[in-house]
């Protein structure tokens, strides 16, 4: 006290009053306050007052509204659980997969099952019966490890072949640990069909909860997926309103069902996204757990913790220059893990590819313990907490993001929402929004639209198609099962005895009523969309104009005078055209017109662009032109800068273009393209 007193306290008006003088008379809002996609504007700084009254700030880990964490303990007693994606096509490959998983650190199985076909989307192993699920899990410790199990709709027919098989194991379904992910709504809403009526979907859900919270409490059944809409493009606060207008829905449907809250709340696992805005996401993260909470008091239910799994962003990543994504899921991870998430799922960098290796999950893993050992992450209760910025930003996210569940709720809940468009139509005007800026290069993707890597390989994408529903070569023919449809624990445990005596997945599925047509309904769909997707297609272009000519589109840099007085803006210039995969020949510096119109002849490039400094083109940059143009009538020829009030006559003398801070990156390149005959 004694030392802060010798430094008097300086007040929001005096900084104010200094940081504008520093930025010598440029606009204070223009230049330090932003705004996000999410609609909230971020000041400079953030000090206590920001901050006084907010209702979050009095309460302690574990407990009221859940921000500092589900746990009173945080990551001291069990630390947050190491749980990447899985994927195999056969039980023996997938056994190999988790045994690698295992001995390289991971907690908690994370098991995508589906057909076993290689050229199916969703690329996950085929299990028709107990025997393949043992083989899977074959040296397993399920009493000890946690097993998530990511198998579609028919998880009513998934869960016993995995119940009956723990219990020839030795495990009883009282000792399982995990769960089945299931959210009717996000399947609906990412393809735009169900192959299934919801209410069937939520028969499903509800049976398997009331089996749950009777023989398998630590078995969660039911899923609610916020990255479906973060990997649409959507913002933080848009994919909270969802998930909580989801929730509520599943609740109402247990709830129709005859499944109280309080049985209901201990059987979710809410699953979010963690994208690249570092403070955004960890304020997310945490807002989710008060957002909860608020709906847990709602329904009446007491010391309700959430589980919240994490998983990388796919809408940031990149297949030029992938190995960039390890960058950014170390932050995303890095976000996740400050944030408090109980589970996470750390993206390979080659994840989007459909097809990681050994290599590249080896190093997602290896994230996780450099967080826990090197950053010491567990270590620490609730690390964000008391951070003004954060806990000002986690306020403001929760505040949005319930406003968007109300309205939601106004339409009538998230079905009827998703069902008249509304909430697919708000994501997608923020998705465009989005790739304004990135068209614009307001919005940074290295390796993308900034500083791309031309001798870099691309990673190949599996072109797979949905072949859920459809014959699978050498299934064994259904049998006729003595179960019972319904919307209880009876249904499970019928199919749980089917199981252990011999029954197939295809067998169960059909006797607990599954069908799998187009019975279900239509919604438009949101489809997942990455944030390089179309500089990726400008790219492509290009390479296949290179493998078709033996070469990729030139553009040729006449740079005129020293360079000494325009290498920064050469540079930048060559950056520009790189993203679409031009060639740039901007090496070399003519002294001369004439000898930038010798390499011009020399060149079979159809695409020049003059560079310079200003005082250089007001002296030559129209007798250049009208040289160019002499020598090569067809050349299209742009001018790297501003023309200011010399357009016309510049543009009379034969400059076709003009490339500067203010041009539109995408357009021009896609523009350019066209002329050189690439697409």
């Amino acid at each position: 006290m004694s030392l802060l007193s010798e430094f008097p306290e300086h007040t929001y008006d005096q900084w104010h009053a200094a940081a504008e003088a520093l930025l010598k008379g440029a606009s204070f809002e223009q230049k330090l306050v932003s705004k996000t996609y999410e609609g909230i504007t971020i000041q400079p700084i953030y000090r206590r007052e920001d901050i006084a009254g907010l209702e979050h700030l009095g309460h302690f880990p574990g407990s009221a509204s859940l921000v500092r964490g589900s746990h009173a303990d945080g990551f001291l007693k069990a630390g947050w659980e190491v749980s990447q994606e899985l994927k195999a096509n056969t039980p023996a490959e997938l056994n190999g997969l988790i045994h690698e998983g295992l001995n390289g650190g991971q907690s908690e199985l994370n098991i995508f099952v589906g057909c076993g076909q290689d050229d199916c989307c969703t690329g996950g192993v085929r299990l028709d019966t107990v025997a393949d699920v043992k083989i899977a899990l074959d040296g397993v410790a399920l009493d000890a490890v946690s097993t998530w199990w990511q198998g579609g709709p028919a998880v009513a027919s998934l869960a016993p072949l995995v119940v009956a098989a723990a219990a020839d194991m030795g495990v009883p379904a009282d000792k399982l640990r995990g769960g089945f992910e299931n959210d009717p709504l996000a399947d609906l809403v990412s393809k735009g069909i169900s192959r299934q009526p919801l209410p069937l979907r939520f028969d499903h859900m509800a049976s398997l909860t009331d089996y749950a919270a009777d023989k398998a409490p630590g078995l969660r059944t039911i899923s609610v997926k916020g990255d479906v809409y973060h990997n649409a493009g959507a913002t933080a606060t848009q994919e909270l309103g969802c998930v909580i207008a989801t929730l509520v829905t599943y609740i109402e449907e247990m709830k129709a069902r005859g499944l109280s809250p309080q049985s209901v709340l201990p059987h979710v696992r809410i699953r979010l996204a963690v994208g690249s805005d570092y403070f955004m996401e960890i304020a997310k993260i945490r807002a989710a757990r008060w957002l909860w909470s608020k709906v847990a008091s709602a329904y009446g239910v007491d010391n309700a913790p959430v589980h919240i799994h994490a998983s990388t962003s796919k809408w940031n990543k990149t297949t030029y220059d992938a190995h960039t994504n390890m960058l950014r899921v170390t932050a995303e991870a890095f976000a996740a893990v400050v944030a408090g998430v109980d589970s996470l799922h750390i993206g390979p960098f080659d994840e989007i590819s459909g097809k990681s290796d050994e290599f590249s999950r080896r190093i997602a893993r290896n994230l996780h313990t450099i967080l826990r050992e090197e950053c010491g992450l567990d270590q620490v209760i609730d690390p964000a907490g008391g951070s003004t910025y954060i806990e000002w930003l986690t306020d403001r996210i929760a505040a949005k993001s319930w406003e968007i569940f109300q309205d939601i709720e106004k339409q009538g809940g998230m079905p009827a929402a998703l069902e008249a468009g509304i909430v697919q139509q708000a994501v997608q005007d923020v998705c465009k929004a989005k790739f304004t800026n990135i068209r614009r290069r307001k919005d940074k993707i290295v390796g993308a639209n900034m500083y791309p890597d031309l001798k870099g390989k691309k990673l190949e994408i599996r072109s797979v198609e949905c072949r859920a529903g459809q014959n699978i070569p050498g299934a064994p023919a259904p049998q006729m099962l003595a179960i019972t449809p319904s919307d209880n624990a009876a249904m499970i445990e019928q199919a749980v005895a089917a199981a252990k005596a011999g029954a197939t997945k295809l067998s169960l599925a059909l006797a607990t009523g599954f069908v799998c047509g187009e019975t279900g309904p239509t919604v438009t769909a949101l489809p997942a969309r990455r944030a390089a997707e179309e500089y990726e297609a400008l790219r492509d272009a290009s390479a296949a104009f290179a493998a078709k000519t033996g070469a990729a589109p030139a553009i040729l840099q006449l740079n005129m005078g020293p360079s000494r007085k325009y290498r920064l803006r050469a540079d930048w210039t060559a950056a520009f055209f790189e993203a679409a995969g031009f060639a740039i020949d901007g090496k070399r510096d003519f002294k001369s017109r004439d000898d930038a119109i010798a390499a011009l002849t020399e060149s079979s490039a159809a695409i020049a662009v003059i560079t310079s400094d200003d005082a250089t083109y007001l002296e030559t940059a129209e007798a250049l032109a009208q040289a160019v143009k002499a020598a090569k009538p067809a050349i299209h020829l742009l001018l790297a800068g501003a023309p200011g009030d010399h357009e016309a006559a510049w543009r009379a003398a034969g400059i076709d273009d003009f490339v500067n801070v203010r041009s539109n990156n995408f357009e021009l390149n896609e523009q350019l393209l066209k002329k050189a005959g690439v697409i």
